[in-house]
């Protein structure tokens, strides 16, 4: 329920029964929703937890003259009976930490927050600029400013939080810092849950810095999108790892693995490098889960995608920008797409699986019936007549990929989305791989 309404400033109420309330700060880009969202709301409501959320409708960082009006509302609401923990993401951050004394805070957890944002006490990116207004002047926290303990959770690995978690850690020296690698600045997501977060809460209670550290910890393990953003980050040097990861039966019992499913280009580059360096069978076992995980598992708009996109009749053809090589009925050419989001006049293509020899014509299926793609007067068409003496589009099998040509030049897969026949040259972007 709404407590409290201003022009910026909307105090919402869950009631619950927990033994403490949690004063939770919305992060940036939540204005528009200010009316119906704070944050840990469905975490209250699943958990039952006493939760007071601030929301703003303008990005002001909560620097506005109805804060105090609004905490007034929410001290009549719920009085000073129990502890109160404040919890907030990046900008909620900054409140959290810069209203706790306000709120008569026992326990904060701020996620990345920044000290300010203001050029004049501190470096900042230009973009924040947008956002300052008059009453940001000396916004930064202060010793002053501060109550209670405080804990910091933040990617080491971002310089800007970083930046932001050593500026607070001189002004308030007994911060206690967790680090959270490979979390990028929004913390939240890699402890997000109902029940992560209801653990989290309930070791921020105690206070005990060895407790909050330890239940951080255990949740990010068992949290997939804290895998996923660790498969990202090892792909560039553990490609092989990162591909037995992905096949692996461990991570079928993940409850959402969706979120690592969801991101198609990585995974079909996972697949692009298993099989171009000899792990066909892995780069088939991710193909499989993908494809599972998209038509099963996925949210509606990517499962609606994925069910749309069920036009490849062979095996798929990626190229290395993680997409599949098609026919443009329309355009009479060859092109690339992703996986899931193509048009109904481009049509996924793979080399004839009747050849047995090193090089195989290239096929599409139309209709449930198959077709062979031929070049005449420079374009593309389909040919229905498997001894056509014209010249035909060709896939050449190498060791671990296939090169495609018009039978004089081969074809270069462009990054903008275009295939184009220049070049006798192989290079990476005529390799293809089909699994």
């Amino acid at each position: 329920m709404i407590l409290y309404e201003g022009d910026e400033i909307v105090l919402h109420h869950h009631k619950g029964s927990s033994p403490y309330t949690v004063i939770t700060f919305n992060g940036l880009h939540f204005e528009n929703n200010a009316k119906d969202f704070y944050m840990l709301k469905n975490v209250a409501r699943i958990k039952d937890i006493n939760v007071i959320g601030f929301a703003t409708k303008k990005p002001n960082w909560f620097l506005s003259d109805e804060m105090h009006t609004a905490i007034k509302v929410m001290n009549a609401t719920i009085g000073f009976g129990g502890d109160r923990l404040v919890f907030g993401q990046s900008m909620g951050g900054y409140a959290a930490i810069k209203f706790s004394k306000q709120l008569s805070a026992d326990y904060i957890m701020a996620l990345s927050p920044k000290i300010s944002i203001h050029p004049d006490e501190c470096d900042i990116d230009e973009g924040y600029h947008q956002y300052l207004t008059e009453q940001m002047t000396g916004m930064s926290v202060k010793m002053g400013d501060v109550r209670g303990k405080v804990f910091i959770l933040s990617d080491p690995r971002d310089k800007t939080d970083s930046y932001h978690v050593n500026l607070l850690c001189d002004v308030i020296p007994d911060i206690t810092y967790i680090p959270t690698f490979y979390s990028g600045h929004v913390v939240y997501e890699s402890i997000s849950g109902s029940k992560s977060i209801s653990s989290i809460l309930d070791a921020l209670s105690s206070g005990r810095s060895s407790t909050v550290r330890r239940e951080v910890c255990v949740q990010r393990r068992r949290n997939p999108v804290n895998l996923r953003n660790r498969l990202f980050h090892a792909k560039p040097h553990h490609m092989k790892l990162v591909a037995r990861t992905l096949a692996s039966d461990q991570i079928d019992s993940m409850k959402k693995r969706i979120f690592i499913f969801s991101h198609i280009g990585f995974i079909c580059s996972i697949i692009y490098n298993a099989a171009l360096h000899g792990e066909a069978d892995l780069a088939r076992r991710i193909k499989r889960k993908l494809v599972a995980n998209l038509a099963v598992s996925g949210p509606e708009d990517i499962q609606t995608e994925a069910l749309t996109a069920n036009n490849i009749t062979g095996p798929l053809c990626l190229d290395c920008h993680q997409r599949i090589v098609c026919y443009d009925i329309k355009n009479r050419c060859l092109t690339v797409e992703s996986l899931t989001n193509r048009g109904p006049t481009i049509i996924p293509v793979y080399p004839d699986q009747m050849g047995h020899e090193a090089s195989s014509a290239a096929c599409v299926t139309l209709l449930g019936e198959e077709f062979r793609l031929v070049q005449q007067d420079g374009k593309i068409e389909l040919s229905a007549d498997r001894n056509t003496g014209v010249q035909n589009i060709i896939f050449t099998k190498k060791e671990t990929y296939h090169l495609i040509s018009n039978g004089s030049e081969l074809a270069t897969s462009c990054y903008g989305g275009s295939i184009i026949f220049v070049t006798a040259i192989e290079n990476e972007w005529e390799r293809y791989i089909v699994i």
